[in-house]
């Protein structure tokens, strides 16, 4: 595709030093760990989950008969699915503009150091961490998507409800299954997850709509000692939570650290990802699975020229990406 450039392109004496971009949002989902990665994986890996129980009893000499207890095992086997960023350009389509300040003389020489750092590893390599983490977060398969329309809507944790069907279905159509859509699809497995039923959440209702799933917070999860949960909201849930507590007298529902930019509600840190607006997920980070092959393939962007005689440049970045949940029945899920 040739370089899209509106506007002035003949170099003017004076120029700002800086390219505008128009990416706000960083990859915060790997920049801050806030899921569990699971690297080294290129094609099926086994996820084993082990759920138990015991029974107490009383001591015998022979207690041949009174075994009791289970010991449950569950296997899924993962595939990331290998994705990639490619388009072409012509360093010809630059000649006339800003970015020749940078190239070398000689009618050879197109190659602008400036494109290539601050629009291809700038602009462009941000914008697809910041598509991937989207996608990561939001998205099913047209396969996932015709299987839950065809499912019959249920009130159980072990059955989708209405609500996740409207979701799935309005959710963008992506290679692979998001978190969400995992967390909705795969509900059978040890138990489900805890559906936590909602509605469209305003400033006004926000605290109310928390409290319903935090009230469905496993007390396990909420205790536990190796790490915390975190509640994962959508990005415009920090407007709503500000403008909430403007009206608090006192503000112990949400607490907000405006020089750390941490908010909490009743203590559980929340964490603002690319979610669809009126879903809340409450878990442990541990229990959210970013599978790939190299986590720094997210950052590989690779720039080259097709071979002779084209004269034409491409981009690349290949990855392999799987979003998969576990301990379901430990992990609540709201779904307005």
């Amino acid at each position: 595709m040739a370089i899209s450039y509106t506007g002035q392109v003949t170099v003017t004496p004076q120029q700002l030093p800086d390219v505008i971009t128009e990416i706000l949002f960083e990859n915060k989902t790997i920049k801050e760990s806030l899921v569990s990665f699971e690297t080294g994986i290129k094609a099926g890996t086994l996820f084993t989950e082990n759920t138990n129980t015991v029974t107490m009893q009383a001591w015998s000499v022979n207690p041949t008969g009174s075994e009791s207890g289970t010991i449950g095992l569950l296997d899924t086997y993962v595939t990331p699915v290998k994705c990639e960023y490619i388009d072409k350009f012509s360093n010809e389509d630059l000649r006339s503009a800003r970015f020749n300040r940078s190239m070398k003389p000689g009618a050879w020489n197109i190659v602008s150091d400036e494109f290539g750092q601050v629009v291809l590893n700038g602009g462009v390599a941000a914008t697809i961490a910041a598509d991937t983490e989207s996608k990561f977060w939001n998205g099913a398969t047209s396969a996932t998507k015709t299987a839950v329309a065809a499912l019959t809507a249920g009130t159980g944790n072990t059955a989708v409800g209405a609500a996740e069907k409207t979701l799935v279905a309005a959710m963008p159509t992506t290679l692979f299954d998001s978190v969400i859509t995992r967390a909705i699809y795969n509900s059978t497995a040890v138990g489900g997850r805890i559906k936590v039923a909602g509605t469209t959440i305003t400033s006004t209702n926000i605290g109310d709509e928390y409290a319903k799933l935090y009230a469905a917070i496993p007390a396990a999860t909420l205790s536990a000692a190796a790490e915390k949960p975190y509640i994962y909201a959508p990005r415009s849930h920090k407007q709503l939570i500000n403008i909430f507590n403007i009206s608090q007298t006192y503000r112990d529902k949400f607490s907000v650290d405006m020089i750390g930019d941490k908010y909490f509600y009743l203590g559980v840190e929340i964490k603002f990802v690319p979610l669809a607006e009126n879903v809340i997920l409450a878990a442990l980070p541990s229990n959210i699975k970013w599978c790939t092959d190299l986590e720094s393939d997210f950052n590989m962007l690779i720039i080259d020229k097709y071979p002779a005689p084209r004269k034409d440049y491409f981009y690349d970045v290949v990855f392999t990406i799987f979003a998969h949940v576990v301990n379901q029945k430990f992990n609540a899920l709201y779904v307005g």
